[in-house]
């Protein structure tokens, strides 16, 4: 179809470099179904958007009301991310009236109104699109200005003394560690549905891993945290990734979220492991061999033989033996 993208970013005061994921945030599922293009639709964005939405927020928070026990900063979040709120935003931009891309004949002003709407989840994918396309500051400048400093900024306080800073640390980690998680596995695993990226998520976040990720912090690490915070719980791994975020904070903000991800994955990350936990997840549901070394792994069909030796290589680590479908 012909949009206007100019008019879009117009809007939400903000460019896109590729102007294709902003059409594709603004794609409801129904949109994306009634154009024969089920798979491209703003569900995956709206996922990683959610989480990314949460950790903008807490990072906010603990930079700038330092002084709130954990339960008045998450309660405040949950204020901040409301369905209505959200949505209420979408129509004060300007973009209610014409977006997302819908299909059928209902009226915009009655689903503003239902529990889950597409204007709230259209925020979200906005949110993850601008993340993917710009990286995490821009995501978080841009929420800041249209949806939290206007809330907030006026009831800000001189006062700074950090209250529980191992707990404010804990959460910031933990909500850090979903970001990062889902994140990775986003980019890794294109067209995986978010149904299977949270399963996956759950797995790199759970409490067992942890227990392994603090096997891998090196006295470099903890030297690196001891700079920011000298009080810290070295048998919470949340607690030392809340502050190394801290810590990547003050050499660079704009890159702190990236180099974050990048210590996690270097360090933490078994992508081999990733991958086969992945594969064996999708092939349980049904989902053919062919499709994954095409779309998980990249290999289309002039690279397939040497996708599918790809294909065996990562399961066969653990194995499992597998049987080639038939070309």
């Amino acid at each position: 179809m012909q949009w206007n993208s100019s008019l879009v970013q117009e809007k939400i005061s903000f460019n896109f470099k590729n102007t294709d994921l902003l059409f594709l945030s603004l794609s409801d599922p129904s949109y994306a179904k009634q154009i024969n293009q089920p798979e491209s639709d703003n569900e995956r964005l709206e996922s990683l958007g959610d989480i990314l939405l949460n950790l903008i927020v807490i990072d906010y928070l603990y930079h700038h009301f330092p002084y709130l026990t954990i339960s008045k900063m998450t309660a405040l979040r949950d204020k901040l991310v409301e369905k209505e709120k959200l949505t209420n935003l979408w129509f004060n931009l300007g973009l209610g009236d014409s977006y997302p891309f819908l299909s059928g004949n209902e009226e915009r002003h009655r689903l503003r109104v239902k529990r889950s709407n597409p204007f709230e989840k259209s925020f979200k994918a906005l949110v993850g699109a601008i993340h993917i396309d710009r990286g995490f500051s821009q995501a978080y400048n841009w929420v800041n200005k249209q949806l939290i400093a206007p809330l907030l900024e006026r009831h800000e306080k001189d006062e700074m003394e950090r209250v529980n800073p191992e707990k404010q640390l804990t959460l910031l980690g933990q909500t850090l560690l979903k970001a990062i998680s889902y994140d990775y596995l986003y980019r890794l695993l294109p067209y995986v549905n978010p149904g299977r990226l949270n399963k996956l998520s759950k797995s790199l976040t759970s409490k067992k891993q942890q227990t392994e990720y603090l096997k891998k912090i090196t006295t470099e690490d903890m030297e690196m945290i001891i700079k920011e915070q000298d009080k810290l719980s070295k048998k919470s791994f949340p607690c030392l990734f809340g502050a190394m975020f801290i810590h990547f904070d003050s050499e660079n903000y704009k890159t702190r979220y990236r180099n974050s991800r990048k210590w996690f994955k270097e360090n933490h990350i078994d992508e081999e492991e990733v991958l086969y936990e992945a594969i064996t997840l999708l092939l349980k549901d049904g989902i053919p061999q062919k499709w994954i070394i095409r779309e998980i792994l990249g290999y289309k069909s002039k690279d397939y033989n040497q996708g599918r030796e790809r294909f065996h290589e990562i399961m066969d680590q653990k194995g499992v033996t597998m049987i080639d479908e038939e070309e």
